[in-house]
């Protein structure tokens, strides 16, 4: 049965390793939206810093940077084009590998705070294995089971639903208290307050109706 893994992990050579250990205060995740550019297999990141100058630096700076430049603005925050050099040790791609893929990925304290989709526990114990060789420190933070399904990889949400919930849940939304209201959600996506209210209620009963088994649907 295909399970959904939340994972932590570090090493020095990791992606943006010094450009995200110089910002311990930004936030850095994957534009899952847009994760990779086929034609020069660039991947997207949002960064949430206005400190844009010493980024640049820090980029230019990150030994696993081959490239780097801002290309768009998701919200109020810049988008990077980033092209991996040889020196960069990436999971992703093992990940790929081992039949999975990653639902989000978002940089903390220093760490990549990553959720993949793997086709069983031995596929992960497998990624474990290769970054254990590899001396990351790699933390499995949470295993989920689910049904397998055609739309087990989305949990039943509209890509609508998910980009407003990944984005409510990345700016605080769901916090005690929260740090964005509904109403500047729904400005940042340019639709009404109703709309955004019915896109975070409709894929969290999506969410918890895929993977809370117990749950009688209606």
């Amino acid at each position: 049965m295909s399970i959904i893994a939340k994972v932590e992990f570090s090493h020095p050579d990791m992606a943006l390793a010094n450009a995200v250990t110089s910002f311990p205060d930004a936030t850095v995740r994957v534009l899952q939206e847009a994760s990779t550019d086929p034609a020069g297999n660039a991947s997207f990141f949002v960064v949430e810093t206005d400190r844009t100058e010493a980024l640049k630096r820090g980029f230019d700076a990150d030994h696993t940077v081959a490239r780097a430049e801002q290309v768009s603005v998701y919200g109020e925050w810049p988008v990077y084009s980033v092209e991996f050099s040889a020196d960069a040790l990436l999971l992703a791609p093992v990940v790929t590998d081992h039949g999975g893929f990653a639902l989000d990925a978002h940089q903390h304290d220093g760490r990549w705070v990553e959720r993949w989709q793997l086709p069983d526990r031995e596929s992960l114990q497998s990624i474990w294995q290769y970054a254990d060789d590899r001396s990351f420190e790699f933390d499995i933070v949470k295993i989920y089971r689910m049904s397998d399904g055609p739309d087990s990889d989305t949990f039943g949400m509209t890509d609508k639903q998910r980009a407003t919930i990944v984005y409510a849940y990345d700016n605080g939304y769901f916090g005690d208290p929260s740090e964005i209201t509904l109403d500047e959600i729904a400005d940042d996506f340019g639709i009404s307050t109703t709309a955004a209210s019915g896109r975070i209620r409709r894929g969290v009963k999506s969410i918890v109706e895929s993977t809370v088994p117990e749950i009688d649907r209606r």
